[in-house]
């Protein structure tokens, strides 16, 4: 990654450069504290935003819906804490801790927190 995009996240936080490290556990419990106190029942942080890549740590509430939607480029979701219902054209996956989903470029997604959960969405943007 050229060190020359580099950006910072409300200046505390570099989102671009060579390497770029996590602790993925710490910013899960500030964005639960966030998405409780959220009238919108989410929270949401961008980790990471170079060329095309972009990684988005989210929490949602129990219930807090995540309207259909689809991306132009490949995304994949793995769930870290709770469950996720995710829904496509094809059906719905119901989404425990440690399972990822990959979606096509374009594919149509909607997404239900079944319980208190956090997300780690990965996308390629074209």
């Amino acid at each position: 990654m050229p060190q020359a995009s580099k950006h910072t996240y409300l200046r505390t936080h570099e989102i671009s450069g060579q390497v770029l490290r996590f602790r993925l556990a710490a910013e899960d419990a500030r964005l639960r504290e966030q998405a409780a106190a959220s009238k919108a029942g989410r929270a949401a942080k961008t980790l990471v935003k170079e060329g095309s890549l972009r990684i988005t740590q989210v929490a949602l509430r129990k219930g807090t819906p995540l309207q259909a939607h689809q991306v132009a480029g490949a995304v994949s979701l793995q769930v870290q804490r709770g469950r996720l219902r995710l829904t496509t054209a094809g059906g719905a996956l119901d989404l425990g801790p440690g399972e990822l989903v990959a979606l096509d470029a374009g594919v149509a997604h909607a997404a239900l927190a079944l319980s208190d959960c956090v997300i780690l969405i990965t996308m390629a943007m074209q």
